[in-house]
């Protein structure tokens, strides 16, 4: 197994635990909560903010190497690294309690900026080649949660965790079998 599979499923398996490691109440309850600075254990959350984030960012990084002298597509991958950076964001500009649509300077940031960074996943999960139609189901479905997530945010009771999770797993679940496909493809490359 090479270096980006392994760091590739590493992440996708942390974005698959973290509404267990934080405890999260779904369906209504997102992720970003359990950063707020009211939330009594806020450092939890940006610890495991942090960790998620550092390892997408590795990932990304050892898929890029994996593949030189060949460029990585760059919307792919500054969309990985703005999806990384994301989840530390969530750290750096927490959202204030039950993450409202206005309120405090660091929830306007959040709102903004994480948000923006946030959908690099989007970007990148639609610009990855799969061959599949496992791939290609779950770039709807990518998009869908996106989509509804984005009216749940507004809509509190709409579940906005359900869609977040829905989110951020569809696209770890698309880089994971990208990463499969290309590490396996480009093997088979060097061994042929």
């Amino acid at each position: 197994m090479s270096k980006a599979l392994f760091l590739s499923a590493l992440s996708a398996l942390l974005i698959f635990a973290t509404p267990w490691l934080l405890g999260l109440d779904l369906p209504n309850q997102l992720i970003n909560e359990r950063g707020a600075l009211e939330y009594s254990e806020r450092s939890l959350a940006n610890g495991v903010f942090l960790l998620i984030g550092a390892f997408w960012m590795g990932t990304v990084e050892a898929v890029r190497k994996f593949h030189e002298p060949q460029r990585m597509d760059p919307w792919v991958r500054f969309g990985v690294i703005a999806f990384a950076a994301s989840l530390i964001g969530r750290m750096v500009f927490p959202c204030d309690l039950s993450c409202p649509l206005q309120g405090s300077v660091t929830q306007l940031l959040h709102n903004t900026l994480v948000w923006v960074l946030y959908a690099g996943a989007l970007v990148a999960g639609w610009r990855l080649t799969l061959m599949t139609v496992l791939g290609r189901v779950l770039k709807w479905v990518l998009l869908v949660c996106f989509v509804l997530l984005q009216l749940a945010f507004w809509q509190r009771n709409a579940w906005p965790g359900v869609w977040q999770l829905g989110y951020e797993w569809s696209f770890a679940v698309l880089w994971l079998l990208w990463v499969y496909q290309t590490t396996r493809a480009d093997g088979a490359k060097v061994n042929g």
